[in-house]
């Protein structure tokens, strides 16, 4: 748990800390690419170090992800530029996000899926919750210490968690012999590499050549993809897991959950700064609302499930709840009192929980145990993919608000007015006009990113009244894979 801690809240302690780092190094249009090269990283590996730990083990692969984790954060600590610390926090999120993967999958290894609700709420808490506590943690050390202590901080308690694991993950594992699609692997990173990075440079024009260029890139090697996972014999992500309704569904709610979770995360906490001129810690202090609402949904929602067996009725009240409260937050403005957001807060948390608890529940049922990891991983591949689309996106919306308001309210050029976004320091210390004109275009482009939310929640709401109502099985996935083995031959410490 301490893992998935660590590695979840390495999405959105970084959100606090920007505003300091971006000043620091003079570059606001690169500000949602810190967030989203440790998303797309995060998604590229899921899937493959998932595969990989059903065909090698779950220990040997889980610590291996560690590593990559804390030697990711070593190298972001010790940046020099923005494109350091974007490059590095590329390395960070290729570990990080299998991490938390894996750890869902090993809790489907040891419990039934109907006792797995209340064991996925609580690392679905710590999941979604150091996700939210992030922005606080992250001030308080921007306030105390300094910004590559966000990073430091993860050695030590990373390998805490790697000696916790070694001695602790002694599970007997059915080997079966195979190799790695690594022609699906690659086409799978292209892919995904091409189209973030369409996105982000698709702010400055939609229609340019270069970004044209990377989406067909995008699209071609999307194709050749699921060419290639058709004829593989292990599969990266094997295409007939979605011929099941459930697991569609799920990983559908999942991913519209990850786009809000990750990808309008980090712009709360610079509105707060920005526009409220808020300390880091206050900043986070003010999100705490949606750490309420995850509570609630993950140890209410949890217990639920496995009281009754039953999975449907919460990602369908979640996501409701998550529209309404996004089309709250949706209206803000420059002087919009916190008490306004205190309630959609928590209703966005709750929202969230209801369907990271309940998606891994319904896909894990609804496959074999040689298919554990895989599904497992393809959750969480979603729901980051979700998060990494979301997040360029919404830095899209962002950086077109600032460069389209700003220059409405004074005599600046577009490029003039990104250069308006500084430290919360630096723009307390504008003239008032430029002050007002920067406080209110930060205001209305985190407006709009929420509007957004609300339509992706919508969707997810659609998606959660077409899932599957299944009984959930009442033995543990490893326990009946050893069972079915005719002649088993476990490796402890696998």
């Amino acid at each position: 748990m301490l893992s998935v801690l660590l590695a979840s809240m390495e999405i959105s302690i970084i959100s606090t800390a920007l505003p300091t780092i971006v000043g620091e190094f003079q570059a606001f249009e690169s500000f949602a690419w810190v967030g989203t090269s440790y998303i797309v990283t995060a998604a590229i590996g899921t899937p493959i170090l998932g595969k990989m730990s059903d065909l090698y083990g779950r220990r040997t692969v889980f610590l291996s992800t560690l590593g990559i984790f804390i030697f990711g954060s070593l190298l972001c600590g010790f940046a020099q530029s923005m494109n350091q610390l974007i490059a590095f926090r590329a390395v960070q999120g290729f570990g990080g996000g299998a991490i938390q993967a894996l750890a869902f999958a090993i809790l489907g290894d040891i419990l039934p899926p109907r006792e797995r609700g209340r064991y996925i709420g609580y690392f679905t808490l710590a999941f979604v919750g150091a996700a939210l506590l992030g922005p606080l943690i992250g001030g308080f050390i921007i306030d105390h210490f300094s910004w590559p202590w966000i990073f430091f901080i993860n050695v030590p308690l990373g390998l805490l968690a790697g000696a916790v694991a070694w001695r602790a993950l002694q599970l007997p594992f059915p080997r079966r012999k195979a190799k790695i699609d690594w022609s699906g692997a690659a086409t799978l990173s292209i892919a995904i590499g091409a189209v973030m990075i369409a996105l982000e440079v698709g702010q400055d024009g939609w229609t340019e050549t270069p970004v044209l260029v990377l989406f067909g890139v995008g699209l071609l090697t999307t194709l050749a993809f699921v060419l290639i996972e058709q004829r593989a014999e292990e599969p990266i992500i094997p295409l007939r897991l979605f011929s099941d309704r459930a697991v569609l569904t799920a990983t559908l709610i999942g991913m519209s959950a990850g786009t809000i979770a990750f990808g309008a995360g980090q712009f709360l906490p610079l509105y707060f700064q920005d526009s409220l001129f808020v300390s880091p810690t206050e900043s986070g202090l003010r999100m705490l609302p949606q750490m309420i609402g995850v509570t609630l949904g993950t140890f209410g929602i949890g217990r639920l499930i496995a009281k009754t067996g039953r999975c449907k009725p919460w990602p369908i009240a979640g996501t409701a709840i998550a529209v309404v409260s996004a089309l709250v937050i949706a209206g803000i403005s420059g002087d919009t009192a916190y008490s306004t957001l205190f309630f959609p807060m928590i209703g966005l948390g709750f929202g969230m929980a209801s369907v990271f608890t309940t998606s891994s529940i319904v896909a894990q049922n609804a496959v074999e145990f040689r298919d554990l990891g895989v599904v497992t991983s393809t959750i969480m591949f979603f729901r980051s993919l979700g998060g990494s689309l979301g997040l360029a996106v919404f830095g899209t919306i962002l950086n077109g608000a600032i460069r389209s308001e700003i220059p409405a309210r004074i005599d600046v050029s577009a490029e003039e007015a990104s250069d308006l976004i500084r430290s919360p320091e630096e723009i307390e210390a504008l003239p008032l006009i430029e002050r007002t004109a920067v406080i209110d275009s930060v205001a209305i482009g985190v407006g709009r990113v929420y509007l957004v939310c609300a339509g992706v929640m919508a969707f997810g709401f659609v998606v959660a009244l077409l899932l599957p109502e299944r009984p959930l099985r009442a033995r543990a996935g490893i326990s009946d894979a050893m069972e079915q083995q005719q002649h088993p031959s476990p490796a402890a410490g696998e």
